[in-house]
C-alpha cells in the first residue's frame, strides 16, 4: 500500500515523526544530486561532478553512481573509478545500467581483462551490454575481437551493434570483413533503414570497401541526409581519391559546412592542386568563420593545402599568427616545406620547436635528413637517433626512415647494426635495407636480403617487388631478373605499378618485352606511357620515342613524360625534335630545363645551353645539377678551359653542396687527365681529398654465369678464376690489336705507374674482366649481358664493338646512362654516349 501524499509505504502512518523526515530527506538529497551531476557530465565538468559526488556520496543512488562512473571514465581516472566500484552494493552490481558503465570505465581505462571478466560474468546479455563492449574494443584497436563475438553471438541487429560492428568491418577492411559487413546489410532490419546513424555507417563501411557506387546509390536514396552523411561520402571520397567529387559534393552542399567538412575539403583541395581546386580552397580561406580559426584540425589543413599549393609565404604567415601551436601544427609545416624542397628550413623548424619529437615527427625529419644530405643533416639525424625513445625502436615505419637516412649518408654499418636490433621485422624494414643497398651499387647483398626475408617468413609485399625490380633493372641481366619476376604472386603481377615497373625493368635485356608488356594494357596510365618512352630512349630509339609521346593525351602528360622525351632525343642525338618538345612545353619545371640543358650538352651545343640557363635563371635561383649537366658535356669533348670556367662557378653558386662539388672535381680532373696533364689532375684530386675526403664512386661490373651474380671491380683480383680471366684478357688484348684497335691512354683518369702500360690499366677496367669471364665458360655465351654502376669508357666502348665482331656475340651493356647493344662491331647508340 502507497501513501498519495508522500510516495512512501504505508508504513509512514505507524513511524515516528524522525524517521519519516531522514526518508524524505535522503530521497530530496539524492534528486538534487543527481540533478547537479548530470548538469555538470553533460558539461564536460566530469572534475566537478566528481567532487560534489565525494561530498554527498552518502546520499548517492545508483544513478549518482553512474554518473560517477562516467565522470571517471571519461577523465579517465581509473584510480577514483575503483573506489567508487567498491563503494557498489551487490544489488547496484546487478543493475543493468551500472554494468555497462562499469564495462565503459574498465574499457576506457584500458583494463580489459577487468572489462571481459564482467561481461562474462553477466548471465542475460543485452544489445547495450554488446554495443558498450565492442565500442571499447574498436576503440582499443581490437576490431577483430568485435568480429568474433559477433559472430559467435549471433544478437538482433539494432542501431548500437549495427554501428558499431559496421565500424569493425571498415577498420579491418579485408575479405572476411567484407563478407560480414555485407550480411549485415542483407540482414538490416527495415526500422533501421530509416536510421540517419545506421546509413552514415553504411555508407562509410561501403566507401572504406571501395564500393564507391553502391554508397552513392544508397546516399541518392536517403530522404534525410544530414551534415554528417555528406560527411561521411566526402571522407569516402577522399580515402577513394575522387577529389572532384568531394568538390562536386561541396558545392551541392544544403547546409552550413561545420570543421570536419573544412577539413575534408581542404584536404581534396591539396591532393587536386588544380585551378578549380585553388579557387575553392582561397573561397574557404576568405569564408573562414571566426570561430574556425581556433580549431586546430581546419588551421592545420589550411597550412597544408597553402603548402600543396606552393604558398609557402602565405602558410609561414598562417603559422605565426596561430597562438595554440601542437606537434601536428610543426608536422604540417615540415611536411610542406618538405614538399617544397625547403629542407633547411625543416631543421630550423625542427630547432626551434618547443615540444618533444614524436614518431611522425622522427620519419619527417630522418626523410629530411636524407634528402638534404649535408653536414648539418647528418649532424641533426645522428643526434635525433641517438636520442630516440626505445620505444620507437620497434616502430617500422620510424625505422625504415632512419634506416633510408643511414644509408644516404654511406653509414652502412649503422643501418645494418639498426636493422639487426628490430625484434619484430617488416616487409618495410627490409624494404629500406633493399633500396639503400641499390643505391650504394651493393646489388648482391639486396638479393641475399630478398632470401633472408623469405627465410624469416616474411611475405615480400608490392614495394619490395617494385625495389628487387629496380634493382634487377640496374643488373640488366635476363636469367637473374626472369628469377624475381617468377616470384611475384599473380595478384600483384596484375598491379599497375608492376606492370609499369616490369615495362621499365624488360628495357634492360629485351625492348620487345617491354613493348609486348606495354600493349598488354587496355588503358595505360601516365606512369605506363613514361616507362615506355624511357625504354626507347635508353636503347637509342629515339624516334620510337618521339612517336609514343605524341601519343599521350596531353591532358595526362606529366613533367617526367617530358623528361623521358628530352632525353631519348638527346641519347639519339636528335637536336631538332628536342628543340621542339621543349618550346612546346608550356611550364618548364627545374627538372625539365636541366634535362634539356643535359641534352644540349652531350651534343656539344654549348651556347646555347648556357642561354637556357641564363633564362631560366632570370626568375629562379642557380640549379646545380644543370651546371653538372653542362660540365659533363664538356668533359665529353675534352674542353679544359670551358670545364675549368664551369667547375669555378660551381664554387661560387654552391659552396655548401658538397656532393655537387665532389661529383665536378671528379669530371674535371678526369678532362684533366684524358689530355695528359695528369699533374694538374693529382692537383685537383688531392684539393678534392683534403676538402670533402675520399668519396669518389668504385667503379663495378656486374654480369652472370650459370645463374649467378658476378661482381668485379677494376683490377680485381679477388675471383677464384682471376688467373683464366686474365689470360684470356691477354688473348683479348693481342686480338683487339691484330685487328687494328689503338688503348687510348686519354681515358686513363690517373698517372701510370712504371711497372704498368696503358694497355694494362685500361685492359683491368671491370667491364672488360666480365666480359673475360663470360668468354672462360664452357661453351661461351653467345648474349654476354653486364651492368656497370658508371659511364662505359671511350676505350671499352670501342674495344666491345670490336670484340662482338671477332668473336661473333652479341654484348649488352647497361652502363649509369643507357644500354648498349653491341653486335657485329657496331652499338645501338650510334656514339651518342
Amino acid at each position: 500500500m502507497f501513501c498519495g501524499k508522500c510516495s512512501l509505504t504505508a508504513r509512514c502512518v505507524v513511524l515516528p515523526l524522525y524517521e519519516i523526515s531522514t526518508v524524505v530527506t535522503g530521497r530530496h538529497f539524492s534528486t538534487t544530486l543527481n540533478a547537479r551531476m548530470k548538469k555538470l557530465i553533460d558539461s564536460k565538468q566530469f572534475r566537478h561532478a566528481l567532487d560534489i559526488f565525494d561530498k554527498q556520496s552518502h546520499a548517492a543512488d545508483d544513478f549518482a553512481l553512474n554518473m560517477a562512473l562516467k565522470a571517471c571514465s571519461n577523465l579517465p581516472d581509473y584510480r577514483r573509478g575503483l573506489e567508487i566500484v567498491r563503494q557498489l552494493s551487490p544489488k547496484s552490481l546487478n543493475n543493468p545500467f551500472i554494468q555497462t558503465s562499469l564495462i565503459h570505465f574498465y574499457m576506457k581505462s584500458g583494463d580489459l581483462k577487468s572489462a571481459i571478466g564482467l561481461f562474462n560474468s553477466i548471465p542475460v546479455k543485452t544489445n547495450p551490454f554488446y554495443t558498450t563492449l565492442f565500442k571499447g574494443l574498436t576503440s582499443m584497436k581490437k576490431s577483430k575481437e568485435v568480429l568474433n563475438l559477433y559472430e559467435q553471438n549471433k544478437m538482433k541487429l539494432d542501431e548500437g551493434v549495427f554501428v558499431m560492428v559496421s565500424k569493425a568491418c571498415s577498420e579491418i577492411c579485408d575479405d572476411r570483413a567484407k563478407r560480414i559487413g555485407k550480411l549485415l546489410i542483407d540482414d538490416l532490419p527495415e526500422d533501421l533503414k530509416g536510421s540517419e546513424k545506421a546509413m552514415n555507417s553504411t555508407i562509410f563501411m561501403l566507401m572504406k570497401f571501395g564500393n564507391v557506387d553502391e554508397a552513392e546509390q544508397l546516399f541518392r536514396q536517403m530522404k534525410h541526409k544530414s551534415i554528417y552523411t555528406y560527411g561521411a561520402m566526402m571522407k569516402g571520397y577522399n580515402d577513394n581519391k575522387k577529389f572532384e567529387k568531394t568538390l562536386d559534393l561541396f558545392e551541392t552542399l544544403p547546409f552550413v559546412a561545420d570543421e570536419a567538412i573544412y577539413a575534408m575539403v581542404l584536404s581534396a583541395c591539396s591532393q587536386l592542386t588544380n585551378d578549380r581546386a585553388r579557387r575553392i580552397g582561397k573561397q574557404l580561406i576568405n569564408d573562414l568563420p571566426e570561430d574556425f580559426k581556433r580549431s586546430e584540425n581546419v588551421m592545420n589543413s589550411t597550412i597544408f593545402m597553402l603548402m600543396k599549393f606552393g604558398n609557402v609565404v602565405e602558410a609561414e604567415q598562417l603559422f605565426r599568427q596561430m597562438k595554440h601551436k601542437t606537434i601536428y601544427t610543426y608536422g604540417a609545416m615540415m611536411k610542406g616545406y618538405n614538399d617544397n624542397e625547403m629542407f633547411e628550413k625543416v631543421l630550423d623548424l625542427h630547432v626551434n620547436m618547443p615540444m618533444a619529437v614524436d614518431e611522425v615527427m622522427h620519419t619527417i625529419l630522418f626523410s629530411t635528413c636524407t634528402r638534404l644530405s649535408n653536414d648539418r643533416a647528418l649532424q641533426i639525424g645522428k643526434e635525433l637517433l641517438r636520442k630516440m625513445n626505445k620505444p620507437y625502436y620497434n616502430n617500422n615505419i620510424v625505422i625504415t626512415s632512419a634506416i633510408h637516412m643511414l644509408m644516404k649518408f654511406d653509414l652502412v654499418n649503422d643501418a645494418e647494426r639498426l636493422f639487426r636490433q628490430v625484434k619484430t621485422k617488416s616487409a618495410l624494414t627490409y624494404h629500406a635495407m633493399i633500396n639503400g643497398y641499390s643505391q650504394l651499387d651493393e646489388l648482391d647483398k639486396c638479393f641475399q636480403l630478398f632470401d633472408q626475408m623469405k627465410s624469416d617468413q616474411i611475405l615480400p609485399n608490392e614495394v619490395v617487388f617494385l625495389s628487387m625490380i629496380g634493382v634487377c633493372a640496374k643488373i640488366a641481366i635476363r636469367s637473374v631478373s626472369q628469377s624475381i619476376v617468377d616470384q611475384i604472386p599473380a595478384d600483384l603481377k596484375s598491379s599497375r605499378n608492376i606492370q609499369n615497373a616490369l615495362i621499365s625493368m624488360a628495357k634492360n635485356s629485351s625492348i620487345g618485352k617491354s613493348k609486348e608488356i606495354f600493349e598488354s594494357l587496355s588503358d595505360p596510365d601516365v606512369v605506363a606511357y613514361n616507362s615506355m618512352i624511357n625504354s626507347y630512349g635508353l636503347n637509342g630509339m629515339g624516334v620510337e620515342a618521339v612517336e609514343l609521346y605524341r601519343r599521350i593525351p596531353v591532358d595526362i602528360r606529366d613533367e617526367v613524360s617530358r623528361i623521358c622525351a628530352l632525353n631519348a632525343c638527346s641519347h639519339a642525338g636528335l637536336l631538332n625534335e628536342c628543340r621542339h618538345i621543349f618550346d612546346q612545353i608550356p611550364h618548364k619545371t627545374i627538372k625539365i630545363v636541366t634535362t634539356m640543358v643535359d641534352c644540349l650538352s652531350r651534343l656539344a651545343m654549348f651556347d646555347e645551353a648556357e642561354s637556357v640557363i641564363e633564362d631560366y635563371e632570370k626568375t629562379n635561383p642557380p640549379s646545380s645539377a644543370m651546371y653538372t649537366a653542362l660540365l659533363s658535356g664538356a668533359r665529353n669533348v675534352r674542353d679544359s678551359n670551358l670545364s675549368n670556367r664551369i667547375y669555378k662557378k660551381m664554387q661560387q653558386l654552391f659552396p655548401d653542396e658538397k656532393n655537387t662539388l665532389i661529383a665536378g672535381s671528379v669530371l674535371l680532373s678526369n678532362i684533366y687527365s684524358s689530355i695528359g696533364d695528369h699533374h694538374r689532375a693529382g692537383d685537383i684530386r688531392t684539393n678534392r681529398i683534403k676538402q670533402f675526403g675520399y668519396n669518389v664512386k668504385v667503379a663495378l661490373s656486374w654480369t652472370s654465369v650459370n645463374n649467378q651474380l658476378v661482381r668485379f671491380k677494376a683490377h680485381d683480383h679477388s675471383h677464384p678464376q682471376s688467373e683464366e680471366i686474365y689470360e684470356e684478357l691477354q688473348r683479348l688484348s693481342c686480338e683487339l690489336r691484330e685487328h687494328g684497335h689503338t688503348f687510348d691512354s686519354s681515358w686513363i683518369t690517373r698517372p701510370v705507374k712504371e711497372d704498368e702500360t696503358v694497355e694494362s690499366v685500361l685492359c683491368g677496367h671491370s667491364e672488360k674482366l666480365a666480359i673475360a669471364f663470360n668468354f672462360i665458360q664452357q661453351p661461351p655465351p653467345s648474349i654476354i649481358q653486364i651492368s656497370k654502376n658508371l659511364r662505359i669508357c671511350g676505350d671499352c666502348h670501342a674495344a666491345t664493338k670490336l670484340i662482338t665482331k671477332l668473336r661473333r656475340c652479341e654484348i649488352i651493356i647497361r652502363d649509369a646512362n643507357r644500354i648498349h647493344h653491341f653486335s657485329n662491331g657496331k652499338c645501338s647508340c650510334q656514339d651518342h654516349f
